[in-house]
């Protein structure tokens, strides 16, 4: 298994949700003695930028900033043992390169999840009326609206959240044991 995983996609796409039922299933993995690890912490994209968002605004330097403190923290937490679950929409080509770089720099393995999903879905689902809010102009700095991104190239798995979750994470499941 993967020292750090990283699901990344829009907001919305269904990042928390897969990350959520992959530490269930990691977990279930360490207790049954399948999988050697302490244990597993997930980091949240959105309770990340809480606990540390007062010191970065929402603009694309600032995100990217705040995407490798949470790279960084997850190198800390991986060396003592822990599998790393980690969400975001860190949507950057130099989040991509950099995450990698300081993985491989700690030797630690590292695996990166697309979350693909479509616009249509993601106004469907827009819970923070984020897609609407910027669409009628009132909200900026919407990763995928005003703000473009790179869709990861490189990434060890791209999944569509359109798909049934339970395949999803077989899918990620099987990656990860076939990346071992």
């Amino acid at each position: 298994m993967k020292d750090i995983i990283f699901l990344l996609g829009l907001a919305g796409a269904g990042k928390t949700t897969t990350s959520r039922i992959l530490v269930a299933n990691i977990e279930k993995e360490i207790a049954d003695g399948k999988l050697e690890a302490k244990g597993v912490i997930y980091l949240d994209g959105d309770e990340f930028r809480d606990a540390f968002g007062g010191f970065f605004s929402y603009e694309r330097e600032d995100r990217i900033k705040l995407a490798l403190l949470k790279i960084r923290l997850s190198v800390a937490l991986a060396k003592q043992g822990y599998i790393i679950v980690s969400s975001g929409i860190n949507l950057y080509n130099e989040f991509y390169k950099e995450a990698r770089q300081i993985c491989t720099q700690a030797n630690l393995k590292y695996f990166e999840c697309y979350v693909r999903c479509s616009f249509e879905e993601l106004f469907k689902r827009d819970q923070k009326g984020l897609y609407s809010g910027a669409q009628n102009g009132k909200i900026k700095n919407v990763v995928g609206m005003d703000m473009p991104i790179d869709e990861p190239i490189y990434a060890d798995l791209v999944i569509d959240s359109n798909a049934n979750i339970e395949e999803n994470i077989q899918m990620i499941i099987s990656k990860l044991k076939e990346q071992k």
